[in-house]
């Protein structure tokens, strides 16, 4: 058994949630303390599961209750040198992890945890490092791609592998221009460094879809961005195939997903 559920997803608070019949871990622990408690409470996910917590970036939204979680819950976390080194020197980050908690892991090799193989690879995003995670647990291989600046062939070799892909849509590109941002965020935003837009993640999709039985779309944008554009584009783009593409809520978590039953293998 392998499933997936979203807590949260979008600038407010990201963290993902794997469980395995051995436990659980956590991807980003962003969402604030008193939320992330009251959401996992509410909707039955059990912490007391989670053995490890594994950080694609550094950004407040990605690890707000990293270190809460690993102080008092007692999760040792997963990250680069990188983002550990963005973490620990960032005086505006407050409680952060025992440094004899952290496990250091290198881009293309592979960790195993409660059964599952996981592989961290690079992702261009403004951050000191940012990596996405290929996580395979028998026949099911989901990878996961978010605050993705721009498309790389190494991101692609890891993606033409999945069975099932959580992927950045962030922006509509006429709601991002015609929007309350500045132009000095606007242009961080779409400079190749930031997020990947609808229609960037829809010439994914199409790319695809065809070997995916399931997408859900993330981290959509509140300001520059809606669930029904998001979907709408990558529809679109994945035509007729039986893939099913689901755009996750930035505020509440989604159903759990068990992988093994979704799969097209």
């Amino acid at each position: 058994m392998l499933t997936f559920q979203s807590i949260g997803s979008g600038s407010s608070g990201n963290s993902y949630y794997l469980q395995t019949d051995q436990g659980a871990l956590l991807i980003d622990a962003g969402i604030a303390e008193r939320k992330f408690r009251k959401l996992t409470r509410e909707y039955g996910i059990s912490l007391g599961k989670v053995t490890a917590i594994l950080v694609t970036h550094h950004h407040i939204d990605h690890i707000r209750t990293l270190g809460i979680l690993n102080q008092k819950d007692g999760m040792p976390v997963y990250m680069t040198e990188e983002t550990k080194k963005g973490i620990f020197l960032n005086r505006y980050i407050g409680k952060k992890p025992r440094i004899e908690t952290v496990t250091t892991i290198y881009k293309g090799s592979t960790i195993r945890l409660l059964g599952m193989e996981i592989t961290p690879f690079s992702v261009p995003h403004d951050s000191r490092d940012n990596v996405g995670f290929l996580i395979s647990h028998d026949n099911v291989r989901l990878c996961i791609v978010t605050d993705c600046g721009h498309w790389t062939d190494e991101i692609e070799r890891y993606v033409s592998q999945a069975t099932h892909l959580v992927l950045e849509s962030n922006y509509d590109p006429d709601m991002l221009a015609k929007g309350p941002y500045p132009v000095v965020l606007q242009n961080r935003i779409r400079n190749g460094q930031g997020h990947l837009s609808n229609p960037q993640a829809a010439e994914v999709i199409a790319r695809h879809c065809d070997h995916l039985k399931t997408i859900w779309l993330c981290h959509l944008s509140e300001q520059n961005n809606t669930p029904q554009l998001a979907l709408a584009a990558a529809k679109q783009a994945a035509g007729n195939a039986l893939t099913n593409i689901i755009a996750l809520d930035r505020e509440k978590p989604s159903k759990q997903y068990d992988l093994e039953e979704l799969t097209l293998f």
